[in-house]
């Protein structure tokens, strides 16, 4: 049986650095990885993956809506994995100050955004950092598809778009 896996993360940016966790090594869920602060939805948030992104991002960093500016959403990533899909919505803000409170799920660290794919990023993470450095000044959202080549894994990136929207315009 196939079930679904939702989850809503952020990348967190002040001036050239990025706000990244480091997961502690016993944990079932990428466990020793870099991974951009966020987590799984829940069950009442489904429809509202943003507001799951400020509660996981307060949770983690004790940072509130307050601190950010400009959280949009950037990315959906689609992958399986076994027999669970797994949708990330995916999204990015700057912040006004460096000042976070640690929290139970993960070390956290400003790193340098030239050095963030040095680190032990996950495939998505390090796929995202990529596109997004090729397309900084882009204000659409991106839809991709982990796939494997090979024996590397590589996201196949398309343009989300309302095809309706753009059928008349021609």
């Amino acid at each position: 049986m196939i079930t679904l896996r939702q989850m809503s993360v952020a990348f967190l940016f002040h001036e050239e650095k990025v706000l990244l966790m480091e997961k502690p090594k016993n944990n079932s869920f990428v466990s020793g990885m870099v991974v951009p602060i966020g987590g799984h939805l829940e069950q009442h948030e489904m429809n509202t993956p943003k507001e799951a992104c400020l509660r996981e991002v307060e949770e983690e960093t004790g940072l509130t809506s307050a601190d950010l500016t400009g959280l949009e959403l950037k990315y959906i990533i689609l992958r399986i994995k076994e027999t669970e899909i797994r949708l990330q919505y995916v999204y990015f803000s700057n912040v006004k100050h460096m000042t976070v409170r640690e929290s139970e799920e993960g070390k956290l660290s400003w790193i340098d955004v030239k050095l963030a794919d040095e680190l032990n990023v996950t495939a998505t993470t390090k796929y995202i950092f990529k596109h997004f450095s090729e397309n900084k000044n882009s204000s659409e959202i991106y839809v991709g598809t982990m796939k494997s080549v090979g024996s590397e894994p590589e996201i196949t990136w398309a343009l989300l778009e309302d095809w309706e929207k753009n059928k008349f315009s021609h």
